[in-house]
């Protein structure tokens, strides 16, 4: 009989987004800043920009995923 892989189902995890815009005293945009609440921790964490955000979501989810990896290797 065929050894099927260990199939885990697909993780979710919550974060509230939070978008606001910044406008000069004349009332003209400046920048656009972004946060990130963990629902699972209530923590919220600010960023002056898009790219940060997206860093910090790739190295989230990579580090998310090894942190997976490791328990797995474990409980072999």
């Amino acid at each position: 009989m065929p050894v099927l892989p260990d199939v885990r189902p697909p993780r979710y995890h919550h974060f509230v987004l939070l978008v606001w815009e910044e406008r000069n005293a004349e009332g003209q945009h400046v920048t656009w800043r972004f946060s990130l609440q963990n629902s699972h921790k209530e923590e919220r964490i600010g960023f002056k920009n898009l790219n940060d955000l997206t860093v910090f979501l790739e190295r989230w989810m990579e580090t998310s995923s090894e942190d997976d990896s490791n328990k797995k290797e474990m409980t072999k």
